[in-house]
């Protein structure tokens, strides 16, 4: 009976996407866009709706004409905004079809660090949940890895293994629960499979994070239960300049004696724009308060090639561009003695087509087709010869339909999986093809959003010369899975308050590690087992959030929920209570929970895939105050995981956070100090351990004026020795001590 009505309810979603173009009415906007000193009419100024993403260009005579969705309201602010020119802002009354404001003049302005997008405007499809990060905000956090730099905010953690290979958890969700997103295209790396091996994007070709929830993070995956994580990096087609532009960033940071650059050109010719970008950074062994932690160096190169040509309605879009990173994994005595080595390559094609067109009620067309071809080596520490290689070659193609309210696409993803050395998981092809919608609507003065995923998945491993220690061979087998996601929500705006709600089904297919790994794994200290029957996880969720705003004063509450009756999570099959001394025989010699004859010390921990029924469940909790120059902001966070099967909390689990900012701004600069207080984690997964709390103080200057920014980050300024519980080197290390970031930015 529960089934049937999930069915129904799935398909009622599907039926609101499909067809809810059919009830709309369009208004049109027109005029003329010219510069005010010089008289003379500018091309591709970008016209759109304040708070929605809806919007159009002006063409080479400086004319745009905006058709507009009835489902907008009565007022509207259309907004003027073009790279050297001060932004204009025009109220306007929707009381006719047609309106026609003639010329428009615009004013000059000295150019400033941000940058114009086209056809790319603030998502009034937001939550209140969601977060954005960028200009002042993100240069205030910004580190090595996108992981440190979201740690300040509400219910993010970080999973790492030394600094260079931290990952964010958001709500206790991690791996492939997450999405992380280049413009709305996957990396490409291997970071979901494996806790040792990075997150291929560089921090200082980012301009902007955001954290999608809700209804709207289906569109970029099935398995976005814990939120998407999409950035925007610089060379975006949709940044469009009129003259030759340079943006150079410079910096470093004291803890790890890291320096970086980033050197970035703008190159306009004609209608076409060449963008060429050179970025290097290179890190020591990161420090702590009580030491070196060997083996944590890292060093980064990028270089990016793109060329963009731009229509009266449309562009095309080429990206090369070329990755290299090496970095090490520092020593365990649970495997590794000397520490691991890994050296990786990504290589990326990307093909980009934007069209503004006039089809139904759809407005905007796109296609996306994205080649990676992403190969690592792992070195045992100083080692001539790899041990391990792995590379992974994908290849998606996306098209996408948008109007005011309602999105429609579909995506096909063939990944090619490719082992050697000591690491008997077998080659495998995968072919992901997806159907996905959104829609948005007014009913009854709420908005309705709804949105799905639906998809089909095979799993293809080469079932030939494999050899394997724990599974049997016949296992190894085609898979297939159907999956279905969706999510409908709804918000409501009564005088100052907003209230937000959704519900959620997501629907994911295991790893090919989670189904056939069967042998060592030399950075993440572990022997890992597969579990080749493994079926779609399934997560239920339902979030809620009210937010109130009466300036200086606003506050928001949210809660969440998720349930799964089958939760993948690769558990340690046991511990050895006895220390093992390097040099002596183990005091749990055979024990069936260890791999003997794996890894340079002989032994290695075995880890198994398991299935288990589980919860995660909790709170987020923001205040703002502001006066004057003043502003002070406080963050709650509370999450709690359980396991259901085993009658254990859920393992790695974000601990209880609070976080209080108080800033000042006087002139073009601004002062940070904020007060981080990381609760102690007693709730124990098996075989975890306890983790004491901490208290961390940083302080952050920034100055901006015009077309630079200075920033200067002191963190952990009293040299705190605490520990990160979701840290894989806990037992080894703390986390870092007192750290000085510089970041110097100038766009000339």
């Amino acid at each position: 009976m529960l089934l049937n009505n999930i069915k129904r309810f799935q398909l009622l979603i599907v039926f609101f996407i499909c067809l809810g173009y059919s009830l709309s009415q369009t208004y049109n906007i027109s005029g003329k866009i010219l510069d005010s000193t010089t008289k003379t009419p500018i091309n591709n100024v970008n016209i759109f709706i304040k708070n929605t993403d809806f919007g159009t260009i002006t063409n080479e005579v400086g004319y745009f004409n905006l058709l507009l969705n009835e489902q907008l309201g009565n007022e509207i602010d259309l907004s003027i905004k073009m790279i050297g020119y001060k932004e204009l802002i025009i109220p306007l009354n929707l009381s006719k079809e047609k309106i026609n404001l003639g010329e428009i003049f615009i004013k000059p302005q000295s150019l400033e660090l941000e940058l114009i997008h086209i056809h790319s405007h603030k998502d009034r499809s937001n939550q209140i949940s969601d977060v954005v990060l960028s200009g002042q905000e993100l240069n205030n956090n910004l580190s090595g890895n996108i992981a440190t730099t979201l740690s300040n905010q509400s219910n993010i953690g970080v999973n790492s293994i030394g600094t260079v290979t931290s990952k964010p958890v958001l709500r206790g969700y991690s791996g492939d629960r997450l999405l992380i997103t280049k413009d709305g295209s996957e990396t490409g790396d291997l970071s979901k499979s494996s806790i040792d091996h990075v997150i291929a994007l560089d921090m200082t070709d980012v301009i902007e994070i955001e954290i999608i929830r809700g209804p709207k993070a289906l569109l970029y995956g099935s398995n976005a239960i814990g939120g998407v994580i999409n950035t925007s990096i610089s060379g975006n087609p949709k940044v469009k300049f009129k003259n030759f532009k340079t943006k150079l960033l410079l910096g470093g940071e004291s803890f790890n004696k890291g320096i970086y650059g980033n050197l970035m050109l703008y190159i306009p010719i004609k209608n076409n724009q060449l963008n060429v970008m050179i970025n290097n950074r290179n890190t020591n062994d990161q420090t702590s308060p009580i030491g070196t932690i060997e083996n944590t160096f890292s060093k980064t190169s990028n270089y990016k090639l793109g060329f963009t040509k731009y229509n009266k309605y449309s562009y095309i879009n080429f990206i090369f561009e070329n990755y290299n990173m090496d970095y090490g994994i520092p020593s365990s005595s649970e495997g590794h003695i000397n520490g691991v080595d890994i050296e990786l390559i990504k290589n990326t094609f990307q093909f980009n087509f934007h069209g503004d067109v006039s089809f139904f009620d759809f407005k905007q067309f796109d296609i996306n087709y994205n080649y990676i071809n992403y190969e690592h080596q792992e070195f045992e520490n100083n080692s001539d010869y790899f041990s391990v290689a792995l590379s992974k070659n994908t290849h998606n193609f996306k098209i996408e339909f948008q109007s005011f309210n309602l999105i429609m696409g579909s995506e096909i993803n063939h990944k090619q999986f490719s082992p050697i050395g000591f690491y008997w998981t077998p080659k495998t092809d995968e072919l992901d093809l997806s159907l996905f919608g959104f829609y948005e609507k007014d009913f009854f003065s709420f908005d309705i959003l709804s949105s799905f995923r639906m998809g089909y998945l095979l799993i293809e491993p080469e079932q030939n010369n494999i050899t394997l220690s724990n599974l049997d061979n016949k296992e190894i087998k085609t898979r297939t899975f159907k999956y279905f996601s969706s999510s409908l929500g709804l918000r409501k705006i009564i005088n100052k308050f907003e209230i937000n709600s959704w519900i959620m089904n997501t629907m994911k297919a295991p790893r090919l590690e989670e189904l056939y790994s069967d042998g060592p794994h030399l950075g993440s200290y572990s022997y890992e087992i597969g579990e080749p029957n493994l079926q779609l996880e399934k997560i239920y969720g339902i979030e809620s959030s009210i937010y109130y705003n009466s300036n200086p004063f606003n506050f928001s509450i949210t809660t969440f929920y998720n349930y799964s009756p089958f939760y993948y999570q690769m558990n340690k099959m046991g511990e050895c209570e006895e220390e093992f001394v390097i040099g002596e025989s183990h005091p749990c010699a055979g024990s069936d929970f260890i791999e003997w004859g794996s890894g340079s010390s002989g032994w290695l921990y075995k880890y198994q895939t398991q299935g288990v029924k589980s919860s995660i469940k909790g709170i987020e909790f923001n205040l703002a105050y502001n006066y004057k120059n003043y502003k002070m902001v406080y963050d709650f966070s509370f999450t709690e995981g359980d396991d259901y099967t085993n009658q254990l909390p859920l393992s790695y689990i974000n601990p209880t956070k609070q976080i209080l900012n108080f800033i000042y701004k006087y002139e073009l600069m601004n002062f940070n100090v904020r007060l981080s207080k990381i609760n102690s984690q007693n709730r124990l997964g098996e075989f975890e351990t306890f983790t004491r709390s901490s208290f961390l103080v940083d302080f952050v200057i920034n100055y901006s004026k015009e077309n630079k920014n200075i920033t200067i980050q002191l963190n952990n300024i009293f040299n705190e020795e605490y520990y990160n519980h979701l840290s894989k080197i806990k037992s080894i290390m703390p986390e870092a001590g007192r750290n000085i970031l510089i970041n110097y930015k100038i766009l000339f």
